[in-house]
């Protein structure tokens, strides 16, 4: 049975509490991760010390006894969507299952994009926003491609040169650019808070071309540490 089949109203109450132990779970990947995180690694090797932290929380017994009951964490999910096939498939960065309900088994689902600038000193190459609402980061959300059958999913942003506030001014002045309506905005960024541990969050809201409504949550995570010193 497809999430599509269950009572929109039941997924809709379902999803309040899946969205706070979701990000939740990120939150604690995160900081797990942090001491490993810097701002030269790739998204994938972020992703991954992200994930894994993540699942190493769910086996910790002094968090509360649904996370480990109800939710698994996926990393690299393929999806069989635009014709693709094998390793052309797309992948999902990071889903979160919940068990709950079982017929359904709803997933939550992080794109994530590293946001750095290009830095001619140290001869570093940059992420810009661009590619955070590009065609393989928010539009795949925005054209049904990731999560169309959900009401919201999540990108997240590895913060890995200034600060959060720059790059949600970044992400507001390509809001604000897009003559083209490629990310078909119906909802401008505003700021919420779902986790008081996860400070840099804001939400926007897409027409999906298929004409549905999906409420995206922009999380920006601190990546920026520096690369450790090579050994002499």
């Amino acid at each position: 049975m497809g999430a599509e089949n269950l009572n929109s109203f039941t997924l809709d109450a379902y999803f309040y509490g899946f969205r706070r132990d979701a990000h939740q779970l990120l939150a604690w990947g995160h900081q797990e991760a942090l001491p490993q995180i810097h701002c030269d690694l790739d998204e994938e090797e972020i992703t991954g010390l992200i994930v894994e932290a993540m699942r190493e929380k769910l086996k910790d017994t002094a968090i509360p006894e649904r996370f480990y009951d109800r939710y698994s964490v996926g990393e690299e999910k393929p999806l069989a969507v635009e014709g693709r096939t094998g390793k052309h498939r797309r992948k999902l960065d990071i889903v979160i299952e919940s068990n709950l309900p079982r017929e359904v088994r709803p997933e939550y689902i992080f794109e994530s994009k590293r946001l750095r600038k290009k830095s001619r000193q140290l001869r570093k190459g940059g992420f810009p926003i661009g590619e955070y609402v590009g065609e393989d980061g928010l539009q795949c959300f925005v054209k049904g491609i990731y999560a169309s059958q959900y009401s919201e999913a999540a990108m997240v942003g590895y913060v890995q040169s200034d600060t959060a506030i720059y790059w949600e001014s970044e992400l507001k002045r390509r809001f604000d650019e897009d003559t083209n309506n490629d990310l078909r905005i119906t909802q401008r960024l505003q700021k919420v808070q779902v986790l008081f541990s996860m400070p840099d969050v804001w939400i926007s809201e897409h027409e999906r071309i298929t004409g549905s409504v999906i409420a995206v949550y922009h999380i920006l995570l601190n990546c920026s540490a520096s690369s450790a010193p090579t050994a002499s």
